[in-house]
């Protein structure tokens, strides 16, 4: 399989976890784990309808330097306005021409942009070794688009991260200050809907979903599914999370630094959330709560039950 083919998305909703496990993976010595979101399918693809394959070529090279905080005008990142995405290391210019140089070698078709800038970041950031086997990008809601992904890199894999819905919305909100209860429910079962459809179309050799709760609270064990899906080597750099190569303190909507995996996220919609906003969220997702082992707070009322009912029938 050659190494443009041998793609690996991070799908899940926002504040799942996705920035955990993609700074897990980030120094192992056979990935190249680009660091930022693309947002290839929920922005690019849609943005670059009826553009030439030059202009489509020249929008991936933006990107990139967006995306890495880098002013393409000059030999020199943004870094004052992003303290803690350090990519001064990487020299733009060495993207720049190992980009050109590798859609002269992929072609210019869709399916090679990605895997061609990517590559490019990989070989200037010196993750590109004659160890690597894949390559990893992640963005949330990668979910929807399986499809595509596997239709454009028959050879790819999707790792799908699941988090308890009540502590996603209590991270979420602390961004998304609009955010309800009912319109978190609703963007939230879709996400996870197209992750457990994802596995029956696509089987568990393609798709994985895995837990956040288990990736922190079991590290090991999660890491030994996520080692033998990619078909890498375990490693110990998977258990320091980086960004870059460099460490990696998280990305918490609570303003919180941590010097490794933390389990203190986990149960914080207690104390984040008021109990109503708690029970809303149960109250519509009290089936895929159950499905992923998440505990509600309260019994089942009788419309739950008869609803759980209808739904096993």
């Amino acid at each position: 399989m050659a190494l443009k083919d041998a793609a690996t998305f991070i799908c899940g909703y926002p504040k799942s976890g996705t920035s955990l496990l993609l700074s897990l993976l980030d120094s192992h010595p056979q990935l190249i784990v680009y660091p930022e979101e693309t947002g290839f399918f929920r922005w690019f693809t849609e943005f670059t309808q009826g553009q030439t394959v030059k202009e489509r070529a020249d929008t991936v090279y933006r990107l990139l330097g967006y995306s890495l905080h880098w002013d393409p005008r000059k030999e020199h990142s943004r870094q004052a306005e992003f303290p803690d995405r350090d990519y001064s290391n990487i020299s733009f210019n060495a993207i720049q021409e190992c980009y050109a140089y590798n859609l002269k070698i992929f072609g210019t078709a869709l399916e090679n942009l990605l895997p061609a800038a990517l590559l490019a970041y990989g070989e200037a950031a010196g993750q590109l070794q004659k160890a690597t086997v894949r390559w990893v990008e992640k963005t949330p809601y990668n979910e929807l688009y399986a499809q595509q992904i596997f239709s454009y890199w028959p050879e790819g894999k999707c790792i799908h991260v699941i988090r308890d819905p009540r502590d996603t919305f209590a991270s979420y909100r602390q961004k998304q200050k609009t955010l309800t209860p009912k319109s978190f429910s609703h963007s939230w079962f879709n996400s996870e809907h197209f992750g457990s459809e994802n596995v029956k179309r696509y089987g568990s050799n393609r798709y994985l979903i895995i837990r956040y709760e288990d990736l922190v609270d079991n590290l090991d064990l999660t890491l030994a599914k996520v080692v033998s899906f990619l078909g890498i080597q375990d490693d110990p750099a998977l258990r320091v999370p980086t960004r870059n190569g460099k460490p990696w303190g998280g990305n918490s909507m609570f303003r919180e630094k941590f010097s490794g995996v933390s389990k203190r996220p986990i149960g914080r919609f207690h104390q984040a959330l008021s109990r109503r906003e708690i029970l809303q969220i149960e109250r519509r997702l009290f089936l895929e709560m159950e499905k992923f082992q998440y505990d509600l707070t309260r019994k089942p009322t009788f419309w739950m039950q008869l609803q759980r009912k209808m739904n096993k029938g």
